[in-house]
């Protein structure tokens, strides 16, 4: 009997790892936040947002587990930060009856990734649009509260070269949140002109949220991801979560799908619930 055992100890193993990546790839969790910004308005102390990426044509059902994260958070507002198909347009049946079931009780923003440039962005938006998303393409959205406003920014994606983040950023100095698909916009690129530019711009941004790494989507114990689809091998930095970019919070999301291998490992999906309070 204990032979028998021994000679199966491989066989449990690999189940159990199977099991294990199963449960990773599929089970969104959520990862909830509360980040202070300064100056932020009193009346939107407690502003809530439910912060998605990166769907990739993932099946998610109307009273599946998203909507339950999202509904019981009660968030006032959802960001999705692209990403929405892989390589082809009729992915996004698979999602589009939950966005249209949550945008009738809450505000949906979102900006558009790499992969719906290279499928054909204008399907990507016009299916959002049909399904009450407000998509932001280098403009912004004032909310106001009282006599108090916030903006609500979006950017087109960095890889499509339609990107202004000039004109996404309002000119009057109030907080602002910024959507943006990948955190490129804050990796150096000392050959790029353009970078000290998009830099000063971003000073005047109090949370930028982002997704586009996945988390690494697959990592190696002890060693971290094998990259984030930013071509970087091995990166240290800007895979996930939150940290201090300059004069202002970075959120990178790892997203909800997954790309090229149909599974994740060490990286599950995720629904990012922020709450803002006002910094004393």
């Amino acid at each position: 009997m204990i032979k028998i055992l021994i000679r199966a100890l491989p066989l449990l193993a690999l189940l159990a790892l199977s099991g294990y990546v199963l449960w990773d790839s599929y089970n969104i969790r959520t990862e909830k936040l509360t980040i202070s910004i300064k100056g932020l308005p009193k009346n939107f102390d407690g502003f809530t947002i439910a912060h998605l990426s990166d769907l990739h044509g993932r099946k998610l059902y109307e009273n599946g587990d998203a909507f339950n994260i999202i509904t019981k958070a009660n968030p006032d507002m959802v960001s999705i930060t692209g990403d929405f198909v892989t390589s082809r347009i009729d992915e996004m049946n698979n999602f589009l009856p939950l966005l249209k079931r949550l945008s009738a009780q809450v505000p949906i923003y979102a900006v558009s990734g790499n992969h719906d440039h290279d499928v054909g962005w204008a399907q990507v938006r016009n299916k959002l649009e049909e399904n009450g998303v407000s998509v932001l393409e280098n403009e912004y959205v004032l909310l106001t509260r009282g006599n108090e406003r916030i903006s609500i920014s979006g950017v087109n994606d960095p890889f499509s070269r339609n990107a202004n983040l000039a004109n996404a950023l309002p000119e009057d100095d109030i907080v602002t949140i910024l959507l943006a698909h990948s955190p490129t916009w804050f990796e150096a690129q000392p050959y790029d002109p353009r970078f000290l530019e998009e830099t000063r711009l971003l000073e005047k941004v109090s949370l930028t949220l982002v997704g586009h790494t996945h988390g690494g989507q697959i990592k190696i114990p002890f060693i971290g991801p094998l990259t984030t689809a930013s071509g970087r091998l091995f990166p240290k930095d800007y895979i996930e979560g939150l940290s201090w970019e300059g004069n202002g919070w970075l959120y990178i999301s790892r997203g909800i799908g997954y790309v090229m291998i149909p599974f994740r490992f060490l990286s599950p999906p995720e629904i990012a619930i922020i709450t803002l309070r006002s910094e004393d």
